[in-house]
């Protein structure tokens, strides 16, 4: 009644659909963009329309991320045994590296 179904139009509702059903989509509600809310639920609780994409981009955002800063208790350090490769990213050098002076001399 607050959002402006009638009386009828809820003894209607609440005696042909399940409760559990009318319960999620006026969950939904706030998610949907509804000019006229009152007729938008109606026919979202007959034809059980699916969940708006809002509403899961609402859950997904209302958890936030982890702080940039902040500590991986469950990190370990590097091996501190393993060569430092800092020049290529973890790539490995090619068996023979190109020589600068290759291509002057080809030419």
């Amino acid at each position: 009644m607050k959002i402006g179904v009638s009386h009828k139009g809820i003894i209607e509702l609440l005696v042909s659909h399940p409760y559990v059903e009318i319960e999620r989509q006026l969950a939904f509600l706030p998610f949907r963009k509804a000019k006229r809310p009152e007729a938008l639920i109606i026919e979202a609780i007959r034809h059980n329309y699916s969940p708006p994409k809002e509403f899961y981009y609402a859950k997904d955002k209302a958890q936030p991320a982890p702080a940039p800063d902040a500590v991986d208790e469950g990190s370990e350090p590097p091996d501190s045994s393993a060569p430092a490769n800092t020049h290529r990213h973890g790539a490995e050098d090619p068996l023979d590296p190109p020589q600068a002076n290759d291509r002057l001399e080809q030419a």
